[in-house]
């Protein structure tokens, strides 16, 4: 079972030297601005669940900013997506508003080679042994598919099972 997350740009730090694209969505422009551009990634594209930050440090730390973005996907019935930014202030807005959310608890292939992707595979684990779920996120690179499909595979003889992120984002929703 696939879901479709869209990932909307939002401002890094080191903005503009590193832009996540087109209508990226800034701390500097009014709500309104931000709306729009919001709107603009959304009429580009249908089917997705929720609605997830591309970079994005400096906006998802930023209350005002992020708390019209929240709004409108709650309005929307859109789930939210935290890639795991340690300032982010979505978790927060997200229970106020009532938002389905989860959060990365585990970049999985932020060192892109096949041991540090297998300890992270094994982190996320038991994390989610631990808590009773836990959301890894990693990039469409070759190397994270080959590991995270391998990895899938023994997931039934370590007595875990793999669910859509929407299923994290309700249990969330409810605890």
């Amino acid at each position: 079972h696939h879901e479709i997350l869209l990932q909307i740009p939002m401002e890094p730090y080191d903005y503009p030297d590193n832009d996540p694209g087109p209508q990226t969505l800034l701390t500097a422009l009014a709500p309104e601005q931000n709306l729009d551009r919001l709107y603009w990634h959304l009429s580009r594209f249908q089917g997705y669940a929720g609605i997830a930050n591309f970079m994005g440090a400096r906006f998802v730390a930023t209350d005002t900013a992020m708390a019209p973005i929240v709004k409108e996907a709650a309005k929307r019935g859109l789930g939210y997506f935290d890639d795991g930014s340690a300032r982010s202030v979505a978790p927060s807005l997200m229970a106020a508003q009532a938002v389905p959310f989860a959060r990365a608890d585990v970049t999985i292939d932020g060192v892109p080679t096949s041991a540090e992707i297998d300890r992270q595979l094994a982190k996320l684990e038991g994390l989610a042994k631990e808590r009773g779920l836990a959301v890894g996120v990693a990039s469409a690179l070759p190397i994270s598919i080959e590991r995270i499909t391998a990895w899938t595979k023994t997931l039934d003889s370590h007595g875990l099972l793999l669910v859509p992120l929407t299923t994290a984002m309700m249990k969330s929703k409810s605890s």
